[in-house]
């Protein structure tokens, strides 16, 4: 069981790194045309706000609901040519992985805690560099 466990952990990183890895070619492809990625939205009842997602500079801020949100992106944006980060998750297909003799439940479980759990624990787990692991747990 302890090297189907490993097999499993091992996929669920290798296929976090190549969707993260996507996403990022994906942003880079984005910025070269002239685009900014934007992150942020509604945080609150009526808290809202905009943030660059590459340098986390908070670009707008407000309280005032979705409809000062709606008039702080035309006026940041007036051309349209911002892109929030949801919409290129959105346009990626996330592989589940599936290992035979893992039961479903089992595996979802486990691949939770691989990407989000202690990367040491996992690194010793496995027998892979801690930096690997870290690396490899990263989100977008």
């Amino acid at each position: 069981m302890s090297d189907l466990l490993k097999s499993h952990i091992e996929n669920v990183l290798e296929a976090n790194y190549a969707t993260v890895s996507k996403t990022l070619q994906r942003v880079e492809e984005l910025e070269a045309e002239g685009r900014r990625v934007i992150i942020g939205g509604q945080i609150g009842e009526d808290a809202w706000d905009i943030i660059d997602w590459r340098t986390n500079e908070i670009l707008a801020a407000g309280t005032d609901g979705l409809a000062g949100y709606a008039v702080a992106g035309t006026e940041l944006d007036p051309d349209g040519t911002w892109i929030h980060l949801d919409q290129i998750l959105e346009e990626e297909d996330p592989e589940y992985v599936e290992t035979p003799g893992l039961p479903e439940g089992l595996a979802a479980t486990i691949e939770d805690w691989v990407l989000t759990g202690d990367p040491e624990e996992i690194a010793a787990f496995i027998g892979w560099p801690l930096e690997k692991v870290e690396e490899y747990q990263a989100e977008a």
